[in-house]
């Protein structure tokens, strides 16, 4: 679910706006990777652009000539909600107009009141369906946030309830999180059979899966028979001298001695070398 507003200049002459008209210093801009990990500073076709003060899920922006469309998507924060609609009259100014395309029908800025009441009240929905669904079905709720996917499962859904406030402080607070989220790669192995890769190193706080899993966009017919994780020691000799050092992801997870809980999920590890050798030696494969 999401609102799209439309910004048309107004005229048939002005300047064709780029994303450095329009964003101000204060606030941030990226692109998602393939697996939604954001890549900050780079530009796409759908730019997401967001506050690092406050990270929750951003807006999309994109630029067609002289037209700019933006994109908000539910459940939002009541931070993000407002800022997209600061956008929204920064953009109309730059465009020369006071009026825009909110789901295709015309507004005016003297409107921005209501509609951002109105964006609040389906966000507010959203997550009241995201409680029905792990009521009756048990469904976690995976969440596109400006650095990365979150997913809201019993521990989440019973703090935040559908209060938009507490949903913006939770993204806000596990996105500022200095650690490194981990996401898979996937090869194929010289008997047809496919397996995936997560890296974690030694001295690195990373956010990792307890059960690894294929990306929401990839390939639906893609099976993955292997699940690996290649641990690395701190020291860059060590790593260069020792070459990859693959085990079993399940046994990552079981060894580990430390872990902190991130989301419905995902644990944060930060792994020593003696952790890593201890592993290595014990669990080591050939990949």
């Amino acid at each position: 679910m999401s609102a799209t507003v439309t910004i048309k200049r107004k005229g048939l002459f002005g300047k064709t706006l780029t994303l450095a008209d329009i964003v101000p210093e204060e606030l941030s801009y990226g692109i998602g990777d393939e697996c939604q990990r954001l890549e900050e500073g780079k530009e796409g076709d759908y730019t997401i652009i967001f506050d690092p003060e406050n990270i929750g899920r951003g807006f999309d922006i994109s630029f067609d000539g002289t037209t700019v469309e933006m994109h908000l998507n539910y459940p939002n924060s009541r931070h993000d909600i407002e800022l997209f609609y600061m956008m929204v009259s920064r953009v109309c100014g730059l465009q020369g107009t006071k009026t825009f395309l909110y789901e295709g029908e015309k507004h005016d800025l003297s409107e921005i009141e209501q509609l951002i009441q109105q964006d609040i009240d389906a966000s507010r929905s959203g997550l009241r369906s995201a409680v029905t669904m792990f009521e009756e079905e048990g469904h976690h709720l995976t969440v596109f946030g400006v650095m990365h996917p979150l997913v809201m499962g019993e521990k989440e859904i019973a703090e935040i309830g559908d209060d938009i406030d507490k949903f913006g402080q939770w993204l806000n607070e596990k996105q500022q999180l200095d650690a490194y989220y981990a996401s898979p790669h996937f090869y194929q192995k010289q008997d047809g059979t496919l397996f995936g890769s997560y890296a974690v190193g030694a001295g690195i706080a990373s956010i990792v899966p307890i059960t690894p899993q294929k990306p929401l966009f990839a390939d639906k017919d893609m099976t993955v028979d292997h699940w690996y994780v290649l641990l690395g020691n701190s020291d860059e000799s060590k790593r260069e001298n020792e070459g990859i050092k693959a085990i079993p992801y399940d046994k990552m997870i079981e060894s580990v001695q430390k872990s902190e809980y991130y989301d419905a999920d995902h644990i944060v590890v930060d792994l020593t070398d003696e952790e890593v050798d201890a592993m290595v030696e014990q669990y080591r494969v050939e990949i």
